[in-house]
């Protein structure tokens, strides 16, 4: 769900011939508000408009774009509509396409946006956006819930705000209990280091980095939940979720992750009766790296059959570096391997296991190029699928390339590609042996 300054405009036929679909195309590529348009792979239209077209010209921008479509099809359409940060869906009377564009406008002047999608229902509002990591409340949520309020849509608001790390979130309904949870969480930060926050409804969950972290909070927390507060408050201390028999195991690889300030996060999971999964979660290569490190120091690590680091792309919502790894190779070869991958120009995410090999490629990369750098990361035997995006967002059902590692490629072996697949594959054979 990348956006784009400016906006995009996707619009889905829900039937029709061919004849009407071009004739849409054609006359929206006309509009003066449209920079470009592309056919996603569901069968509708990506509209980017110009990055002159300002909040305040969105409401006349949808509406236009709505009467043109209904000029041109008889058919059901559907508009869905980016600028900025944030995209809605254009339906209903023209004052309900105009409105939802103006509560639109009014969100688009908060900082610290990723993703936002908007819609509405009955006269209420509904926002659920994507944020920097951290979500300051004072910086980022207070002026998205005075923004939502300060819109034409007046009969209530439904706010759902997470940070791009998913360390953080507020969902609820309730202004009261919105400025009340984030009035105690600016408390407690300013006492002791919050690892996550969440709010769900009137409940808030606390998960502070340390024990005496919590401890610290917990006067605060009392401060701000006394007399007639309307939210619930739930205290929690460390980064490390295991389950109950594992415990122990949790609290000594607990100790030796906090320390490490890039870690967002670790879980313990089983599978099976006896196999055990570590997964560790950072914000950067670098902590990653360090986590590495202490935990190939600790025997610990021989409990495990599996390792699985994540390295979370800065800006990028859902992109993130995977590399899993079983106990008989060492746990780091991989990593390695898709850490350097995900550094290529056009790559978006990797997932690096030892039977499977997932890239995601940015919109318009070219395949091609990077079949170098996707065989030097690839092992062999490995089943490897490559995905390619829009300019809307990442298409991981679907993969343009599969195909089992080898050190020679045909193009018989590789499903998907289509005409790009000889090109492709004269790379992949072209680039130097596994």
């Amino acid at each position: 769900m990348a956006l784009l300054l400016g906006g995009v405009v996707a619009v889905t036929a829900l039937a029709g011939c061919t004849r009407k679909s071009e004739d849409l195309e054609e006359q929206v590529a006309k509009d003066a508000a449209v920079s470009s348009i592309e056919k996603a792979g569901d069968g509708g239209y990506l509209i980017t408009l110009e990055d002159s077209v300002a909040p305040a010209d969105l409401p006349e921008a949808a509406v236009r774009l709505n009467d043109l479509a209904e000029s041109v099809t008889d058919d059901d359409v559907v508009l869905r509509v980016r600028t900025g940060a944030w995209q809605w869906t254009v339906a209903g009377e023209e004052d309900e396409v105009a409105g939802l564009a103006e509560a639109v406008g009014e969100l688009s002047g908060v900082d610290g946006i990723l993703q936002g999608r908007v819609w509405s229902s009955d006269g209420s509002l509904g926002v659920e956006a994507v944020t920097e990591a951290g979500i300051d409340p004072a910086a980022t949520i207070e002026p998205l819930a005075d923004a939502a309020a300060a819109g034409p849509l007046t009969d209530g608001v439904s706010l759902k705000v997470s940070d791009v790390h998913e360390r953080s979130s507020v969902e609820t309904q309730d202004p009261t209990a919105l400025k009340v949870a984030l009035e105690t969480v600016a408390a407690v930060a300013a006492v002791a280091p919050i690892q996550k926050y969440t709010l769900d409804d009137d409940s808030l969950s606390l998960r502070m980095r340390t024990v005496e972290g919590a401890a610290a909070a917990a006067p605060a927390v009392d401060a701000m939940t006394s007399g007639e507060a309307k939210i619930r408050v739930d205290l929690f201390s460390g980064i490390m979720t295991a389950p109950a028999l594992q415990e122990e195991l949790a609290a000594r690889l607990s100790a030796i992750l906090t320390p490490i300030a890039g870690v967002v996060g670790a879980s313990i999971d089983t599978h099976g009766p006896r196999a055990l999964h570590l997964s560790v979660t950072t914000t950067d290569a670098e902590t990653a790296t360090s986590v590495q490190q202490a935990l190939l120091a600790t025997p610990d690590l021989q409990e495990f059959n599996s390792l699985q680091l994540f390295v979370l792309k800065q800006e990028e919502p859902g992109s993130r570096i995977t590399a899993k790894t079983m106990s008989e190779d060492g746990y780091v070869a991989n990593f390695d391997r898709a850490l350097g991958l995900a550094d290529a120009e056009g790559v978006r995410s990797v997932a690096l296991g030892p039977l499977e090999l997932d890239v995601v490629l940015d919109h318009g990369a070219d395949v091609a190029a990077l079949a170098p750098a996707i065989k030097h990361a690839a092992l062999r035997d490995q089943e490897a699928e490559i995905f390619g995006s829009t300019s809307w967002a990442a298409e991981t059902d679907r993969p343009a390339y599969a195909f089992k590692v080898t050190g020679k490629l045909h193009p018989d072996l590789v499903k998907g590609g289509g005409d790009d697949t000889q090109g492709f594959v004269d790379a992949w054979n072209a680039a130097p042996a596994l």
